[in-house]
């Protein structure tokens, strides 16, 4: 092919995948978004050439989509747009991968049953990239149709990832029909029928399947609690050296006008709302005033906290734990508590997953001096919450329900959160701040990622930010109730509590994990046989 050629094919596979990627969501273009690339990489012999061409169309594909964790729109610090520049220059690399091994099986099987490997590989890649504190899933195909309510329903059965392989496996029946009408030693005809009566029928599969099962009893089934979710709309570049008193207090002020209106059973504040270590003892007072809020509410509150936890020279101290300057040692958490009127409990859960970098430096636990490299603002450094407990919420006639509460990253991991549903989690909520990034899409590509979890665990998901969006979805997949980004107020609306679990629920990430075994058997045993062909050709 010519270099224009090859440089337009890499172009329009890395668009297509873009814009089917939210908040475009042009869904329909990401069962064409391969195509231009495998047909480019059809004619590649060489692994450089496949990880060449690759690369080129994943870096058009996450300059689209992950323009925006670098803060290039405000240019507000160096460190994030640092770490953004390597996010969009490192991550096509790893998308890369499975396409490496794809052509390494092609070497081997050739094309036509590699191309029926192909969604496995990609699949597993998907679900390998879950893993590890590198991890970073954000960008699962999968979520490119999560505006058609219709196809997403068996989500429910194994997760994003079904809808990863159905998108994966249209482009390649698509590449093999656009392969066979380009066949001169082929009739006219010949095999067109037959490959495009199976697209068809694939294409329709999702939305059979959504007819049979649309989520609608699970959306009316159990029992209804209101929520109120205060977004007070605090600039995250201010928070953490302003008036804490202020914030506070304007949290204070968009609660009771919503409790003015409504009665909630539940409010929600957003990640880290209270911008300073409330429960380690020095903020005594303001811990006092804030419980005293709640027993004048009468309601419990749900909020985002900075956590730290010190640990005395005869105790044990966990592997990357901080020192102070005196040499004590501590850790800090991104957390969230649930504060119950008239009780003397604090249930607390600090955040698992840790966004990498921005958070946490990956494996700074074993190789300390990775700390030195830090986010400037916020409380940064964390550490790794190590309870996945569930928050108790007493309702009327003495009963209680639980809950799981997810920290802006974590709902990404849909593994994780059908964990938390088998562990008995009735409904879910999510606290997150995305208004470090400005109003671009990734407050929006954070949303659509609810709406598939909601699906996934046919659980309803309240999600609430601190300058937007801040939503309450049901099981069916429906935004039911939204803000607007960077409004101050928050809303009020439904959720239910069920007991009831999806397939998904209750075998988490069974697909994702056969996938990999898959490819990981293919992938031995045909560097084995080449490996044995090479001895036995050397031999002879």
């Amino acid at each position: 092919m010519a270099r224009r050629v090859r440089i337009s094919l890499c172009l329009l596979s890395g668009i297509l995948l873009g814009l089917s990627f939210p908040p475009v969501g042009f869904g329909i273009f990401a069962a064409l978004g391969f195509v231009p690339l495998l047909l480019l990489l059809a004619a590649d012999e060489s692994y450089s050439d496949v990880f060449r061409h690759s690369y080129g169309s994943f870096f058009v594909f996450n300059l689209l989509t992950l323009y925006w964790p670098g803060g290039f729109v405000h240019l507000r610090d160096p460190y994030l747009m640092v770490s953004g520049a390597l996010l969009l220059l490192a991550h096509p690399v790893f998308m890369s991968l499975p396409l490496l091994v794809w052509h390494s099986v092609r070497k081997t099987l050739g094309m036509r049953l590699s191309l029926a490997l192909f969604p496995f590989i990609w699949v597993a890649f998907e679900y390998a990239h879950s893993a590890t504190q590198l991890s970073f899933p954000w960008l699962s195909l999968g979520y490119s149709v999560s505006y058609d309510l219709d196809a997403i329903q068996m989500a429910s059965l194994a997760g994003v990832y079904a809808l990863t392989f159905w998108i994966v496996l249209l482009n390649v029946l698509i590449f093999t029909l656009l392969s066979t009408t380009m066949m001169r030693d082929r009739p006219a005809g010949r095999g067109f029928v037959p490959v495009a009566a199976i697209i068809m029928l694939l294409f329709a599969l999702p939305y059979g399947y959504g007819w049979v099962d649309d989520g609608e009893e699970a959306a009316a089934d159990g029992d209804p609690l209101s929520v109120a979710l205060v977004q007070p709309n605090i600039d995250p570049f201010e928070k953490w050296s302003g008036a804490t008193d202020t914030q506070v207090d304007a949290l204070r002020h968009y609660t009771d006008s919503m409790v003015a209106r409504e009665r909630p059973g539940l409010v929600v504040w957003p990640e880290t709302a209270v911008p300073y270590y409330i429960l380690s003892g020095t903020y005594a007072s303001e811990f006092r005033a804030l419980r005293e809020y709640v027993d004048g509410m009468g309601i419990p509150l749900l909020t985002g906290i900075p956590d730290i936890v010190v640990y005395p020279e005869t105790s044990a101290v966990p592997a990357g734990a901080k020192k102070l300057a005196d040499g004590t040692s501590y850790e800090t958490f991104n957390s969230s508590m649930l504060l119950l009127p008239g009780s003397g409990v604090v249930q607390k859960f600090a955040k698992v997953l840790l966004v990498p970098f921005a958070e946490r430096v990956p494996y700074s636990n074993v190789l300390g001096f990775l700390n030195a490299a830090r986010w400037n603002f916020g409380l940064g450094g964390w550490s790794v919450g190590r309870d996945t407990a569930l928050f108790r919420l007493p309702v009327g006639n003495d009963d209680t329900i639980r809950f799981a509460n997810m920290i802006c990253y974590e709902s990404v991991y849909p593994g994780y959160v059908a964990g938390l549903v088998r562990r008995g989690a009735g409904f879910l909520t999510v606290v997150t701040n995305d208004s470090w990034w400005g109003n671009t899409s990734g407050p929006y590509q954070h949303r659509q990622f609810a709406v598939l979890r909601a699906v996934e665990n046919r659980r309803w998901v309240a999600q609430c930010a601190n300058g937007g969006i801040s939503f309450i979805v049901d099981p069916t997949g429906k935004v039911v109730e939204e803000t607007e980004m960077f409004t101050a107020g928050g809303l009020a609306g439904i959720v239910r509590s069920r007991t009831g679990q999806s397939f998904y629920s209750r075998h988490g990430d069974w697909f994702g994990e056969i996938s990999l075994a898959l490819t990981l058997f293919i992938f031995a045993a045909t560097w084995l046989q080449r490996k044995f062909r090479t001895r036995m050709n050397r031999s002879s």
